[in-house]
């Protein structure tokens, strides 16, 4: 039944006909939209690899890059609703050894691989505006007049609809998007996955020959993950990463290592509140502190008392910063701990003292002869009066993960890296967080060569063995270092000091 014959027969009842003339024009665009979606997927081999490109709706707008069984690396490339998916459906890493032996570096496979990859994105758009006159057509069959000249306006109507819309996405779509990628999959993967934004395709022969160690079900895959090698670092390049709020959960530390491990990490930042009540019965997560095969800066929050402070003293790889400067490997770090953590009594500072804190720490500041490049505290407030004059911040205590940009200070805080511990059970728990700070060496020699943040990843997780995603935001892009020789040889300094007030 034609909508011509739908409105004779409403045509007594005006109410029903003014809902038929509302609900048509938006069941037309719903089956138009249907119709290219499900027919747009379209699939390609290019030598060892297969890949797909699909067409969804969403808001905001997106690309992504899935690899399946390792997650997603998604951009926010443009402002209209709709996502675009490239899927590695399969790499043949044997098929992909032999044909890189016939050449000097990947780059040159790359240059090859790349056009033949374009052209085939090229043909998924043409194919989305053929569908677009196609669907056209569909609809006006289904829901208009048989008539041939009916037919062919909405052919044409569909084909440029789609032509406009896909030039107006082309017009937004922002590539440099993808140097701030989020990326969502299981924590083991991440340094991989990582290493492929970095790297870019380049990385992708060494991707596939580890994915070949982990064919098999998922138990095994997992079990071998943690057999693999972690992956290397650039040269001049500091890796921080910052924990703070575990509140006496053993489980973060489940999180914690295999990101130290995975990432390369060379030192581990902690801006306090490691126990929930500051009893010296809580530092039974020392022993778990003492496995870490990285130094472990402490600078104490407001759940942390004396006797807690006490207690880990005794670990040899665990620096206490109260109030003071650290030196690692010619990164200056200044830390300032939670006035209540002076006191076993008091669990939370008053905002005078909080403010007479912050006033102690910004006169210490200016007390001190060298730079510093990053500050560690546990609540923002104590930094108020040092913004704009350090670089970066690091902080937690609201259990909020989150990077901001304050002036000529980037604020970063790293949530609860413990999911808020026991308080945590009572509702619904946030996720497990932790932020990678990346540190790299500005290109003038010397042992006065400063340190510029380069980039952070928020690192989220939902569950322990489920959910993960990252989301990275470029600070700084790297600059290339001169080679060691030039510097006369490698930095022999020890990797790190500190000092108290």
């Amino acid at each position: 039944m034609h909508s011509r014959e739908i409105a004779e027969k409403l045509r007594a009842n005006p109410v029903l006909t003014r809902i038929w003339e509302i609900i048509l024009p938006v069941l037309v665009v719903l089956l138009f939209l249907l119709f290219l979606t499900l027919l747009a997927g379209t699939s390609s081999e290019f030598g060892p690899f297969s890949v797909s490109f699909d067409l969804g709706w969403g808001w905001p707008g997106e690309s992504r890059l899935v690899i399946p069984l390792l997650g997603e690396i998604k951009a926010y490339t443009h402002r209209w609703p709709v996502i675009f998916s490239l899927r590695v459906e399969k790499i043949d890493p044997a098929l992909l050894q032999h044909e890189l032996a016939g050449y000097a570096n990947p780059q040159e496979y790359l240059g090859v691989l790349l056009p033949r990859l374009q052209q085939f994105f090229y043909f998924f758009l043409v194919k989305l505006v053929v569908l677009g006159g196609v669907a056209g057509g569909v609809v006006s069959l289904l829901f208009g007049r048989r008539d041939f000249h009916r037919l062919w306006r909405a052919v044409a109507a569909g084909f440029c609809a789609v032509l406009l819309f896909l030039g107006s996405v082309a017009l937004d779509y922002d590539r440099e998007a993808f140097k701030n990628p989020r990326y969502e999959g299981m924590l083991a993967f991440a340094p991989w996955v990582l290493q492929v934004i970095d790297q870019g395709l380049s990385y992708l022969p060494e991707l596939s020959e580890r994915l070949s160690l982990v064919a098999g079900n998922m138990d095994r895959l997992v079990t071998q993950v943690d057999l693999l090698t972690p992956l290397a670092k650039a040269d001049g390049e500091v890796k921080i990463l910052h924990v703070s709020d575990i509140h006496n959960n053993p489980a973060a530390f489940e999180f914690i290592k295999p990101l130290i491990e995975g990432f390369a990490v060379d030192l581990v930042v902690d801006t306090g509140d490691l126990t929930d009540y500051g009893t010296a019965v809580e530092t039974g997560l020392a022993g778990i502190i003492k496995t870490l095969a990285v130094p472990y800066l402490f600078i104490p929050g407001n759940h942390d008392s004396p006797e807690v402070i006490n207690s880990l003293n005794r670990l040899p790889n665990l620096i206490i910063l109260r109030r003071g400067t650290y030196d690692f490997q010619g990164l200056t770090i200044l830390g300032w701990e939670d006035p209540a953590a002076r006191n076993s009594g008091v669990l939370l500072a008053e905002e005078e003292e909080l403010a007479e804190e912050a006033e102690a720490l910004a006169g210490y500041l200016e007390s001190l002869s060298e730079n510093v490049d990053l500050l560690a505290t546990h609540n923002k407030k104590l930094a108020g009066k040092v913004k704009g004059r350090i670089p970066v911040i690091l902080h937690g205590h609201d259990h909020r993960a989150a990077v901001s940009n304050e002036g000529e200070t980037y604020f970063i805080n790293a949530g609860t890296s413990g999911a808020a511990g026991l308080r945590g059970l009572e509702n619904d728990p946030p996720p497990y967080s932790v932020a990678l700070l990346r540190f790299n060496r500005s290109k003038e020699p010397g042992p006065g060569a400063s340190y510029r943040l380069s980039a952070v990843d928020l690192v989220r997780v939902y569950s322990l063995g489920g959910k993960l995603t990252l989301e990275r935001m470029v600070v700084n892009e790297p600059e290339t270092m001169p080679d060691r020789e030039e510097n006369g040889g490698e930095d022999k300094r020890a990797p790190g000091h500190a000092q108290e007030q």
